[in-house]
């Protein structure tokens, strides 16, 4: 992994790890002040049901306290009387009304379910096994309590939860109570608990959506940074392969004029010695020897290896009349050896293209010139360069037997030479295709105009 790769990595678990971290924290957060939120509610609308029975209590006792108060320990009109006023008071629609049991648990008035009215009720339990009737009295001896527990709601016909209050009517050893449903606070509870869950869910919503598109972005701005680095690169290896190419071509070119003016003159001043040693001898009437004859084709024979050798390191007509007439001469040149016909078409331009790009174009018409002379078994080529829609287009098309390009491509110095061909056309911000069947094979370089154009203007002209 390369390193903006491991930085990029770094940031985005960086975020990740900050992401999960606020995730939980602000969660729990809000969770434990959306329960204080409920807790208090909570309080305040019990508080308020508790307000509200002790009122409903005094009441009753208020409306029955003249019979009460007036009456002896067992006065039987007083407590018809008492529990005929306790009967017959409501509030709250059909769910408000009082009860009143004995201190036995025996039923004496229950407007709603009369039939516990005789009954004892003294182990009556609810579904948490708490007795519900003992604990009313309990409370009430206390002096007044509530208690909380299921009870069936007439309006409803249901159970509910109910919160009781009671008091104790000492002198008949009455428990007196009554009680309201607790439905309407748990509506309100659930309500607020729904609506405080809605908020949770949306706050872990917005740090998602916060943490992805922080992740998307810094992934983003990675990638683009990777991409402009990876392209400097590019250009940078680009820019030092085509200085390692003209470093070789400047190379070339030194040895081609040192061994053309310096070798190859030598070898020519001591031919002409020999020659003039074998005028000296013809003069004097004296035979030429047999080992000087041979010196002289051998000599002849060493020029032309040097100076064909000097020409392939680097033609010095491409630099003395440029890319039209040393492709000219080489293709005159590959015609004499090889007995292949040649066939040359070029635009009339004069000064086409800078010094770098012509020994490129002159290297592929090169290779390829080569490449048909070892594989191809052609009778004819054509080599074809023409300017149209901002390329310069060089094509070197052959009758020869053609090859496998996929099997040729690796490995061999055929698909070694092409290669090179094509990372030097590439240097140029070119395109290099080969195409190949049984046909012929067609060598195609491309080299836009914003290469070749940008430091040496095209000339319309007549033909070099």
């Amino acid at each position: 992994m390369t390193l903006p790769f491991r930085l990029l990595f770094i940031a985005v678990l960086q975020v990740v790890l900050t992401s999960i971290l606020t995730y939980f924290l602000v969660t729990d957060e809000y969770r434990d002040l959306s329960n204080q939120s409920v807790d208090t509610l909570e309080s305040f609308l019990i508080e308020q049901k508790h307000r509200e029975l002790k009122n409903y209590t005094l009441l009753a006792v208020s409306a029955m306290s003249d019979a009460y108060e007036n009456s002896v320990n067992d006065d039987d009109e007083a407590k018809a009387q008492v529990t005929e006023i306790i009967h017959d008071m409501t509030y709250s629609g059909n769910d408000g009304y009082f009860f009143v049991y004995d201190g036995e648990g025996n039923g004496v008035v229950h407007p709603k379910e009369p039939y516990r009215v005789g009954q004892n009720w003294w182990e009556l339990e609810g579904e948490n096994g708490d007795k519900t009737i003992q604990i009313l009295i309990e409370n009430a001896k206390a002096g007044g309590g509530f208690h909380r527990y299921p009870w069936r709601k007439p309006s409803a016909d249901e159970m509910s939860e109910k919160m009781g209050y009671s008091v104790y009517l000492e002198k008949w050893n009455w428990m007196i109570g009554t009680g309201v449903y607790l439905d309407d606070v748990n509506s309100q509870l659930n309500k607020l608990q729904r609506e405080i869950d809605q908020h949770i869910n949306k706050t872990k919503q917005i740090i998602l959506v916060v943490a992805m598109s922080s992740i998307f972005v810094i992934f983003l701005l990675g990638l683009i940074l990777n991409l402009s680095q990876k392209k400097k690169t590019d250009q940078k290896i680009s820019e030092l392969g085509l200085k390692i190419i003209n470093m070789q071509e400047e190379e070339r070119r030194h040895i081609s004029r040192e061994l053309h003016d310096g070798i190859v003159q030598v070898l020519v001043s001591i031919k002409y010695s020999l020659e003039a040693t074998g005028l000296w001898l013809k003069k004097v009437k004296l035979d030429k020897p047999q080992p000087l004859e041979h010196a002289q084709s051998n000599l002849q024979d060493a020029i032309s290896e040097i100076r064909r050798i000097s020409h392939h390191l680097h033609p010095r007509i491409l630099d003395e009349l440029g890319l039209s007439a040393a492709m000219d001469a080489l293709a005159t040149e590959f015609s004499e050896q090889t007995g292949i016909t040649v066939n040359v078409t070029k635009p009339a331009v004069r000064k086409l293209v800078q010094n770098s790009i012509s020994t490129t174009l002159y290297r592929v018409v090169q290779e390829s010139l080569i490449n048909v002379q070892k594989h191809a078994r052609a009778s004819e080529v054509n080599i074809e360069m023409t300017i149209k829609d901002k390329w310069l287009t060089l094509t070197i098309k052959d009758n020869g037997q053609g090859f496998d390009a996929d099997n040729n491509s690796k490995g061999d110095d055929y698909g070694i030479g092409l290669r090179n061909l094509a990372e030097r056309v590439e240097y140029h911000l070119g395109e290099f295709n080969v195409h190949s069947s049984q046909a012929g094979t067609q060598v195609t370089a491309r080299i836009p105009k914003t290469s070749y154009a940008n430091t040496i203007p095209v000339k319309e002209g007549p033909a070099e």
